[in-house]
């Protein structure tokens, strides 16, 4: 009997790993063919008597902080305070949430270990805010992440690439910027098949207090071996790094084609002049980090010819992308960037969720869920059943000191088998 039980086990499982494969060859998860539910109840909490409706906003400080955050950090802070800040007034200008106003609530990240936790409980039990945006990054994403989840409260991550975040189908997350397994392939697609290179190298940012350099040069470094390009070389380098020397010295020895930089633009705008000033020639490529300003101040005239994933092109004709732009430049004097524009369409996605919910958090959520074309100055925004952003990516070129779009994008959709 023993031995007939077993034999059917082995025949179960033997049919089980015949079957069809799975119909994505990339992550896992992404298998999934469902929108990730929220079986729990959906109880709403005081809608008629709540004066004001508190969103809360998870993100760096607005100024630098010595020995705590960088003046990198705070520009990025105070792009995605501004944006969000931006919805909100439009939405409170067009009545609120039936006559109530929208609230802002920031709590910041930067700090000693724990802060961020701290303060995102806070943001959560204390202000009791109706949903969550943020953060830049993927640490801090996934705290927020953890937190709403126990408390059951929408987050929605606009500038975070980290592809982990997304990778746990967990409901109550939603993120506005492709990943960084999306702009690998992206980078990968356009470097060896329409660029033609082989031998390409790696640059990256590999700091004890940030793993966003590690975790995309990661991917693409997995996707360059998929495709029969492994990488040359890879080497990284540190926060706060003025000096590129060493990595410019393994870049001469080894002599890639070309060069993919994952990392923060102030170090990475320095290592391309570095690289330059020293004769090196080679096509320079970047992660969506390097599309800010910081990066061509740090470059220079250098940072000429440097092709990066272009992630918010300010130059879409339609009226939302150029009414924003507008009133963004007059509000604040400088034009957005795009931490400020993912900002300005999370916040917009959860206003929507709410006016169409009601102040009732997992409706809120399954609206989220559920959003498809919804219009953003981003493009067009999309999410699958992970809460992952769907949309193709273009790249730009800097020509005349300015990001330029290439006209050349590449999406899930257009894959190779």
């Amino acid at each position: 009997m023993k031995a007939l039980s077993l034999g059917l086990i082995i025949f179960l499982w033997g049919t089980t790993l015949a079957g069809p494969p799975l119909p994505y060859k990339g992550q896992v998860y992404r298998s999934l063919p469902d929108t990730v539910r929220f079986p729990g109840p959906r109880k709403a909490r005081g809608d008629t008597s709540v004066r004001e409706v508190r969103v809360g906003l998870f993100g760096p400080s607005l100024k630098p902080k010595p020995g705590i955050s960088t003046s990198q950090t705070a520009r990025m802070g105070l792009s995605l305070f501004r944006g969000a800040k931006l919805a909100l007034d439009e939405a409170n200008e067009e009545g609120g949430y039936k006559g109530r106003p929208f609230v802002l609530v920031h709590r910041q990240v930067d700090g000693p270990w724990g802060i961020a936790s701290r303060e995102m409980v806070r943001l959560v039990y204390e202000d009791e805010v109706w949903a969550v945006l943020g953060s830049v990054d993927g640490p801090n994403s996934h705290i927020a992440e953890q937190i709403c989840t126990k408390a059951w409260v929408p987050v929605v991550t606009p500038t975070a690439t980290d592809p982990s975040l997304t990778q746990v189908n967990d409901p109550w997350l939603f993120r506005c910027i492709p990943t960084d397994e999306d702009q690998a392939a992206t980078l990968a697609e356009y470097i060896f098949h329409v660029k033609g290179y082989t031998k390409v190298g790696g640059v990256f940012l590999d700091d004890d207090n940030e793993n966003y350099g590690r975790i995309g040069m990661g991917e693409f470094e997995r996707t360059a071996r998929r495709m029969g390009h492994p990488l040359t070389m890879k080497v990284g380098f540190r926060l706060g790094q003025k000096d590129f020397s060493d990595q410019v010295e393994l870049v001469t020895k080894d002599g890639p084609e070309a060069l993919v930089i994952w990392g923060t633009p102030e170090e990475s705008g320095r290592f391309v002049r570095e690289l330059r000033e020293a004769g090196l020639k080679q096509d320079v490529f970047g992660s969506s980090a390097l599309a800010v300003p910081t990066f061509l101040e740090a470059a220079g005239r250098w940072a000429e010819g440097v092709t990066v994933v272009y992630p918010y092109d300010p130059s879409r004709p339609d009226s939302l992308t150029q009414q924003f732009n507008r009133r963004f430049t007059e509000r604040y004097g400088e034009p957005p960037d795009f931490y400020a524009a993912y900002a300005y369409d999370g916040m917009r996605m959860i206003i929507y969720a709410i006016r169409k919910a009601g102040l009732n958090q997992g409706r809120i959520r399954d609206v989220l869920a559920g959003i498809r074309g919804f219009p953003g100055v981003t493009g067009p925004i999309t999410l699958d059943g992970s809460g992952n952003r769907v949309t193709p990516l273009k790249l730009a070129v800097v020509r005349g000191g300015r990001f330029v779009d290439t006209g050349w994008s590449w999406g899930r959709s257009h894959r190779r088998p």
